[in-house]
């Protein structure tokens, strides 16, 4: 089997990246990698396992990332441990997240989503799908040794995915890093949504959508076009900040342009218009094969006031819709846990896996690991 290392989505592609990318996956699909490839500061690889002349058997894209590149929580290994660090109140030892320490690093499967996953032939054998999956481990970090990378890490890994063992067995430390939420509709319609959740949360879903509905807004669901982001930037804006978040309007513009050239038709807006006209909230999402991915959303606070539009845009609109087009699933990333789990979403953990080239360094960072290790178990309890 030999592995090749593309410079560019075009070309890895064109090499038979599509047939291992699931019909379902969003993240990890050319399209979504092109946007990806022009957001990041430092160009990404693309890693293709294939046997000569034949079918592609694996995949994996790979992020060199340095210390100019966006300080984003689930994208930089420096910034995802200082997250979680605060988080679970684990000892952070001296200068352990000093960038020069991490950076220049290799993030492996993904880049500003919270989102890991190395593709394998659906058909390869489970030995089969060990052996590709070692191969393309050994390549990303050839690559990142080659680049003068100080690590490697692989940030949001699925509970049950292989890449788990392999990762571990090659001298990676492993550390919880988030839940993952997704929720399965159990048949298409509102109606098989709201029985499927106990009565208690059934009844406050019904009064919250009677008060929606008494507020006069028309909710629309529409596709999201170049016309329509100038009046979603300031929204977005105003939700970051809310949440603590400094966002520069071109950044967010540029964005959702990106999202628009990428994404095509695929592409919706779910907008919340007020008597008079004015866009008061909206939610984005990107639909692909059986899920609707959920992307960003924004809202006028000033205006809203306590009015549950929130839960309308980001579950409620999104959930009828789905029974439209025949979706079986919202992915709804990480974060705001327990508010996405009072809603039914199923709750997966991830795993992070982090190897530094300087054995030493690795080695003085392992009582943060650990303290991260123990905030998790503990709060799981």
């Amino acid at each position: 089997m030999a592995v090749r290392t593309y410079p560019t989505i075009e070309e890895a592609r064109a090499n038979g990246w599509e047939e291992l990318s699931p019909s379902w996956d969003l993240f990890h699909s050319a399209d979504w990698l092109s946007l990806e490839s022009e957001q990041t500061n430092i160009a990404p690889r693309f890693h293709l396992a294939r046997e000569e002349g034949g079918r592609p058997a694996a995949a994996l894209a790979g992020f060199p990332l340095d210390e100019t590149s966006e300080a984003w929580p689930f994208m930089r290994v420096d910034c995802t441990l200082r997250l979680l660090a605060d988080r679970w109140g684990a000892p952070v030892p001296a200068g352990a997240l000093d960038p020069g320490v991490l950076l220049p690093t290799y993030l492996g499967g993904s880049r500003r989503v919270p989102d890991t996953l190395l593709l394998t032939d659906p058909h390869s054998s489970p030995a089969q799908r060990r052996a590709l999956t070692e191969e393309l481990v050994a390549a990303a970090e050839e690559e990142a040794r080659g680049r003068g990378s100080r690590s490697v890490a692989y940030l949001y890994v699925g509970e049950a995915d292989p890449l788990r063992e392999v990762l571990r067995d090659s001298g990676y430390a492993e550390f919880p890093t988030a839940r993952y939420a997704t929720l399965h509709l159990p048949k298409p319609g509102f109606d098989a949504y709201l029985d499927s959740l106990p009565g208690v949360r059934r009844r406050k879903v019904v009064k919250e959508r009677r008060v929606l509905e008494g507020a006069g807004l028309d909710i629309d669901v529409r596709p999201l076009t170049r016309e329509l982001i100038p009046e979603l930037v300031p929204l977005m804006v105003e939700h970051g900040g809310k949440y603590g978040h400094s966002y520069a309007e071109e950044a967010v513009a540029r964005s959702l342009e990106l999202h628009v050239r990428h994404c095509g038709d695929t592409l919706r807006a779910i907008t919340a218009r007020s008597a008079d006209g004015v866009l008061r909230g909206f939610s984005a999402f990107v639909h692909r094969g059986s899920r609707l991915y959920l992307r960003q959303t924004g809202y006028d606070y000033d205006w809203l006031g306590k009015l549950p539009l929130y839960f309308a845009l980001v579950f409620y609109a999104p959930i009828e819709y789905a029974g439209r087009v025949g979706a079986t699933a919202l992915d709804y990333a990480v974060e705001s846990e327990r508010t996405k789990a009072s809603r039914g979403c199923t709750l997966e953990q991830r795993y992070g896996y982090l190897k530094l080239f300087d054995v030493r360094q690795q080695a003085a960072l392992e009582p943060l690991l650990e303290g991260i290790r123990r905030g998790a178990v503990q709060a799981a309890s």
